[in-house]
C-alpha cells in the first residue's frame, strides 16, 4: 500500500509539471516501488519542454514490515534538523503495534535524500550494518585524504559485488563523480567482531553509532555544517520574534566558522543569512556585515568595505548580487574576492587573480554602482563560460579578434577584400605600418602614423587598411558609427588589448541602443554591457536587447528572476 498525492513542480526551464510523489510507501505490500528505489526511478520526472530528467525530493515514510525497518525521509537539504525528524520518526513509530514487528528489534532511520535511502536498501540486501558502513566511510577518507580537501564530501555505497563495495565520491553541486571500492573482506572481518568494533567506537569517536539516543546513522554527524544550519535557523528565528542574540559568544563564532558557503547553502539558509545581515546592520556591526557577505556569496569582500563611509554598500551589493544566477555568482570559480578601490570610478575585472574591483567613487551614484558591479560580474561569467561566450559572439554578432602578427593582420586584410594588386614586399611594409599603429597595448592612444611613400599603396584613397586605422582614432570605441565598413562588416583598432578587430554592422546597431558606447570597446565589453543590462530590469534601454539574444542569455546564461516559485505545491 502506498498514498501517492499530485504535486507542482517547476522545471529550471521554468515549464510546469504534475508528479505524483508519495505521504508514505509500505514495501511489504508494494515491492514494486523497493525496485524503483533501487533503479533510480522513484521520484523521478521528465520536463516535457526541455527534456530534463530529475529527482524530486519530498518527505515520505518508508515502512518495510518484513525487515522490521520504518525509515523518514526528506530532502538533503533538510540535514540540519535530524534531531526533530528523529523525534516526529519516533512518535510515528509508537502507532505501529509491536505485535506487527519483532518489537525492540526495529530499526529506525532518519534519511536525507533519495541517493541515502537507496544506500539503506543495498546495504539490507547484502547484510551490511548501516551503523558498519558509516565506518567504513571514515577508514575510505582515512586511506584517500584528498577526498576531504573540498568542502560538501558526499560518499554513497552504490553496488556490492563478490569481492568489492564500490563507492561512488561526490561533491554537493560539483558534477564530478569519483569510484571507489573496498574489499568485502574488510567488512566482514570486522562484523565478525562487533566487541571490538563498539570499544574502538566509543573510545575514538565523540558519537558512538552504535548508542545513539536518535535515529540517524550517517557519517555526516562527524561534520559540523548540520549543527551550524541548525544554530543559524534558530538565531534566524529569535530575530523574527525581535529576540536580541549575542554575536560575540563562541557558539555564535563557531556557527560561523562551520557554515557551508555560496552555492553549498540551502536556499533556506541563504534566506536565514539574510535575517541575520539585516539585524547586523540595524545593531551597526558592520564586521559581521562583510563576514555574513562573504558566508552568503562565497566571495571574499576586502576590509575596505566595513570601514567605507556608505553604510548601504554592502546591503546593496547583497541584493544585487542574490538577484544573479546561482551559477554565475557564488557558483562562479572565476570570481576570488571583491576589492574597493579609493579615489578611482568605475571597475575592473582581472582574469588573473580572478577579483572583481569598484571604484568608491562611483558607489555616489546607487544606479551606477549597480551597472558597474553586474559589467564586472559579466566579465568572470564570460571567462568561466568563453569557449561557449566566444563562438556565440563571432557567430551571432561577427565579433573577430586578429592578432598583430603577420599571420593575423594578413587574415584582417583578407576579411576586408584582401590584398589585391600588392606585391609581397608591399604586402611587408603594410604588415609593419600596422604594427606601428597599433601601438604596444595598455593604451587608448594609437600608435604613431607609418611613414611611407606617397605613390605606396598604404597611401591610396580607397586603401582600407589605413582607413581602418585613421578611423579608429583615441578612445575608438565613441567613434563606432564612423569605422571603417566593406560590406556588413566594420574594422577597426583596438589599442588596448592590441589587437585588430572586425564586427557586424549591425550588431553596432543594438550599441547605439545601449546605454553606454563602451560595449563597443571590444567583444568582451560588448557581452559585459549585454549581461549588465539583461539583468537589469528596470532599466529602459534594456529593450535594446533583441529577442533572441536574451533568449540566448536566458537558455545559456541564466534568467532574472521576476518572481521566483515555489519548488513544489500540493494540487
Amino acid at each position: 500500500m502506498a498514498v501517492f498525492y499530485p504535486y507542482s513542480v517547476k522545471c529550471v526551464c521554468g515549464n510546469p509539471l504534475t508528479v505524483h510523489l508519495a505521504e508514505s510507501i509500505n514495501v511489504k505490500r508494494s515491492p514494486e516501488l523497493r525496485e524503483k528505489i533501487l533503479s533510480g526511478e522513484f521520484h523521478r520526472a521528465a520536463c516535457a519542454s526541455c527534456g530534463r530528467k530529475m529527482t524530486v525530493e519530498k518527505p515520505f515514510y518508508y515502512t518495510d514490515l518484513s525487515r522490521n525497518s520504518i525509515f523518514k525521509v526528506s530532502p538533503r537539504g533538510d540535514r540540519h534538523q535530524w534531531k526533530i525528524e528523529s523525534d516526529e520518526l519516533d512518535r510515528a513509530s509508537s502507532y505501529i503495534p509491536e505485535t506487527v514487528t519483532n518489537g525492540g528489534n526495529r530499526t529506525l532511520r532518519v534519511i536525507f535524500g533519495m541517493d541515502e535511502l537507496r544506500e539503506k536498501l543495498i546495504a539490507q540486501d547484502a547484510g551490511i550494518d548501516d551503523r558498519v558502513l558509516e565506518l567504513l566511510k571514515v577508514l575510505l577518507v582515512y586511506e584517500h585524504p584528498i577526498l576531504v580537501r573540498r568542502s560538501r564530501l558526499r560518499l554513497i555505497m552504490e553496488r556490492v559485488t563478490v569481492t568489492d563495495l564500490e563507492f561512488c565520491a561526490m561533491y554537493e553541486h560539483s558534477p564530478q563523480r569519483y569510484k571507489l571500492r573496498m574489499p568485502k573482506s574488510i567488512t566482514e572481518h570486522f562484523e565478525a567482531q562487533p566487541g571490538v568494533l563498539n570499544k574502538w567506537v566509543s573510545r575514538s569517536h565523540q558519537v558512538d553509532l552504535f548508542q545513539l539516543p536518535d535515529n540517524w546513522v550517517n557519517m555526516w554527524r562527524w561534520s559540523p555544517q548540520p549543527n551550524a544550519l541548525a544554530l543559524l535557523k534558530t538565531c534566524a528565528e529569535a530575530i523574527r520574534h525581535d529576540q536580541i542574540i549575542d554575536t560575540d559568544s563562541q557558539q555564535f563564532r563557531q556557527m560561523l566558522t562551520s557554515l557551508p558557503r555560496g552555492s553549498h547553502l540551502p536556499s533556506w539558509a541563504k534566506r536565514d543569512l539574510r535575517t541575520l545581515f539585516e539585524y547586523s546592520k540595524q545593531h551597526n556591526l558592520q564586521d559581521l556585515e562583510d563576514e555574513l557577505f562573504e558566508i552568503r556569496f562565497g566571495i571574499e569582500l576586502e576590509d575596505d568595505w566595513a570601514f567605507n563611509n556608505d553604510p548601504d554598500d554592502i546591503d546593496t551589493l547583497w541584493k544585487l548580487l542574490k538577484d544573479l544566477p546561482d551559477t554565475n555568482v557564488e557558483g562562479n570559480t572565476k570570481i576570488h574576492e571583491m576589492l574597493l578601490d579609493e579615489g578611482t570610478d568605475g571597475g575592473m575585472y582581472d582574469s588573473q587573480s580572478h577579483d572583481i574591483a569598484i571604484g568608491a567613487r562611483g558607489i555616489r551614484s546607487r544606479e551606477r554602482f549597480e551597472d558597474t558591479v553586474r559589467h564586472e560580474v559579466g566579465h568572470a561569467v564570460h571567462e568561466q563560460n568563453q569557449r561557449e561566450v566566444d563562438a556565440w559572439l563571432e557567430n551571432r554578432f561577427g565579433w573577430r579578434t586578429f592578432q598583430a602578427t603577420d599571420a593575423g593582420i594578413s587574415d584582417w586584410v583578407e576579411a576586408m577584400g584582401g590584398w589585391g594588386p600588392l606585391s609581397s614586399s608591399q604586402q611587408r611594409d603594410v604588415s609593419n605600418a600596422l604594427r606601428t599603429c597599433i601601438g604596444s597595448g595598455g593604451s587608448w592612444e594609437p600608435g604613431p602614423s607609418p611613414v611611407l611613400p606617397s605613390a605606396h599603396p598604404w597611401n591610396g584613397a580607397g586603401f582600407g587598411p589605413r582607413l581602418a586605422f585613421e578611423q579608429s582614432p583615441r578612445q575608438w570605441y565613441e567613434a563606432f558609427n564612423n569605422w571603417y565598413r566593406t560590406g556588413n562588416t566594420a574594422f577597426f583598432l583596438n589599442y588596448w588589448y592590441r589587437t585588430f578587430m572586425a564586427v557586424d554592422v549591425a550588431s553596432l546597431k543594438i550599441v547605439e541602443k545601449m546605454p553606454s558606447n563602451y560595449a563597443s570597446m571590444s567583444p568582451f565589453e560588448f557581452f559585459a554591457e549585454l549581461y549588465a543590462l539583461h539583468f537589469d530590469l528596470n532599466d529602459p534601454d534594456r529593450s535594446a536587447i533583441p529577442s533572441d539574444v536574451s533568449q540566448w542569455l536566458n537558455d545559456h546564461i541564466g534568467a532574472p528572476e521576476i518572481n521566483a516559485p515555489a519548488v513544489t505545491s500540493h494540487t
